[in-house]
C-alpha cells in the first residue's frame, strides 16, 4: 500500500514500513557523495530547519559510527548515532541509526532504530540522491511518521541543495 507525493523538488514513497525520499541535485555525484559523508561538510546542512549541528564525527567505514547532535533554536540538544553497515564510494551508504546520549550510547526512545539505505546515481553531472528509511514494524513506521521524522528529512535534504551551491 504504497503512497507517493512530490512535494518540491522531493518524491517521496510510503510503504508499509518505509518511506523513501528522491532528488535530484545539479552537482556531480563524488561531491554530493562527500558532502554527505564528510564531518566538515555534513555539520553545515545535515538538520532540520531552525536546527543547527554543533557536534559531527564521522568514521566512515562498516562498524564506524556517526555520531552527531541537533541544536534546536531553543539550545535544547538531540542527540543521535548511526552505525555504517556498507559503504561503496560513491555509490551507496547503508547504516543503522537510533537516539544516543553525548556519549554514542543508545538510549530509549519512542523512536526505534531504523535501517538507512542511500545511493547517489550520476546522470550527465546530475545526481539523483535516495534515501530509504527502513523501520521494524509498521506501528513503528506509524510512531516515526507522526513524529515528523519523514518532515524533518525532507528540510534536511533541501539543505543540501544549497550547501552544494555554495561549495561548488
Amino acid at each position: 500500500m504504497a503512497k507517493n507525493h512530490e512535494s518540491g523538488n522531493i518524491i517521496t514513497n510510503v510503504g508499509e514500513k518505509d518511506f523513501t525520499l528522491e532528488r535530484v541535485f545539479d552537482a556531480p555525484r563524488d561531491l554530493v557523495f562527500k558532502a554527505f559523508t564528510d564531518p566538515e561538510h555534513v555539520s553545515q546542512w545535515w538538520a532540520p530547519a531552525g536546527f543547527t549541528m554543533p557536534v559531527c564525527t564521522i568514521d566512515l567505514q562498516p562498524g564506524g559510527i556517526w555520531h552527531y547532535c541537533f541544536e534546536s533554536p531553543e539550545g535544547e540538544r538531540h542527540w543521535s548515532r548511526s552505525v555504517y553497515k556498507e559503504i561503496i564510494e560513491p555509490e551507496k551508504i547503508v547504516y543503522t541509526s537510533t537516539l544516543s546520549d553525548e556519549k554514542a550510547n543508545p538510549v530509549e526512545s519512542p523512536l526505534p532504530e531504523h535501517l538507512a539505505t542511500v545511493t547517489f546515481v550520476e546522470n550527465n553531472g546530475k545526481t539523483k540522491l535516495t534515501v530509504n528509511i527502513q523501520l521494524p514494524s509498521v506501528l513503528d513506521l506509524k510512531a516515526t511518521m507522526d513524529m515528523g521524522m519523514m518532515e524533518g528529512l525532507k528540510q534536511t535534504i533541501n539543505n543540501l541543495e544549497e550547501h552544494l551551491k555554495v561549495v561548488r
